[in-house]
């Protein structure tokens, strides 16, 4: 990597650690509870098992649209820094290239050209940003919370993982999270009728909350629903019922996006390789997915026409 623009910061010996930070409020109000979780946390066999893919502890930093931020290229595609552009040999997809000129796929902003294969991105259109994932896990479950949060950082160690402890009472129009969060996972636990999504849902305003401000990269996760086969992502039946008889519509959607995960104690290896599939599209702010069946109150227009970028 050339010395300009800058290396990726060295995460050091305490890469494989993050932060859990839960607030003084929800439950478990007034605790105060802050804690730092080394990587000798417990991990399932499956976590343990050297065929599971793990993201490196290092990753690439991003180039982003100055606009709407969606990443454009990453360092591995890049070739040299000149005066007033930045030089790759490749993009990622969230940049595309027509008739020569490279344009934004997400706000369709001009960044740039395409000459002799290589392609170069003004340096006023694009920002390199080399920072951590930043996670957030939510829940009504302290206990949920502590054991999502290390798979999370396991499977993708160049990240930040925090907390946040929600409350039944504050569920109901839910309308701001904690710092910027490029990814938010709910985790629920099943103890009998799970109520999740839509009218009735406890999390609906939540995930509503992290859709937009994440441009759609949010996981729910639902514990003690274990799948009925080992390859499933979740268990078919229970989210069958409640996206139809259950009148939770919304969590059909999410699952038929990949973004509805459900286990026993622990994740699968199947479930893990999503969980790693879906931090990587985070990382690197591919453009959002357009969806039937999403709420409109989950997006929102910018008057450049993209969904995302009056958010961002």
């Amino acid at each position: 990597m050339p010395a300009d623009p800058w290396p990726l910061p060295n995460p050091g010996p305490s890469s494989g650690s993050f932060d859990l930070v839960a607030p003084d409020e929800g439950l478990g109000a007034g605790t105060g509870i802050s804690r730092q979780v080394q990587g000798d946390v417990p991990v399932s066999d499956a976590e343990r098992s050297p065929r599971t893919k793990r993201a490196p502890k290092e990753m690439p930093s991003r180039f982003r649209c100055s606009i709407c931020g969606t990443c454009i290229a990453s360092s591995e595609g890049f070739v040299e820094a000149r005066d007033d552009s930045f030089v790759f040999r490749s993009l990622q997809p969230g940049g595309g290239e027509a008739a020569g000129r490279v344009v934004c796929r997400e706000c369709d902003q001009a960044l740039g050209f395409r000459s002799d294969g290589l392609f170069f991105l003004r340096k006023d259109t694009v920002e390199q940003r080399a920072e951590k994932l930043e996670v957030l896990v939510c829940s009504l479950k302290l206990q949920e919370i502590s054991d999502v949060s290390p798979v999370l950082a396991d499977i993708f160690p160049y990240s930040s993982v925090q907390e946040r402890l929600l409350q039944k009472a504050e569920l109901r129009g839910f309308a701001s999270l904690p710092g910027k969060p490029d990814f938010v996972v709910v985790v629920h636990r099943n103890e009998g009728r799970a109520l999740l999504t839509d009218r009735n849902g406890f999390y609906h305003d939540v995930l509503g909350c992290a859709y937009r401000q994440t441009r759609g990269n949010v996981l729910v996760v639902l514990t003690r629903a274990e799948p009925k086969a080992e390859a499933d992502l979740f268990d078919k039946v229970m989210l069958r019922s409640l996206s139809t008889s259950g009148d939770q519509p919304t969590i059909g959607v999410l699952s038929g996006l990949g973004q509805v995960l459900s286990w026993g104690t622990a994740p699968s290896a199947t479930q893990l390789q999503q969980i790693l599939a879906l931090m990587t599209r985070a990382y690197f702010r591919e453009p959002g997915q357009a969806s039937v069946g999403i709420p409109a109150s989950w997006t929102k227009m910018s008057k450049s026409g993209s969904t995302w970028c009056a958010l961002l």
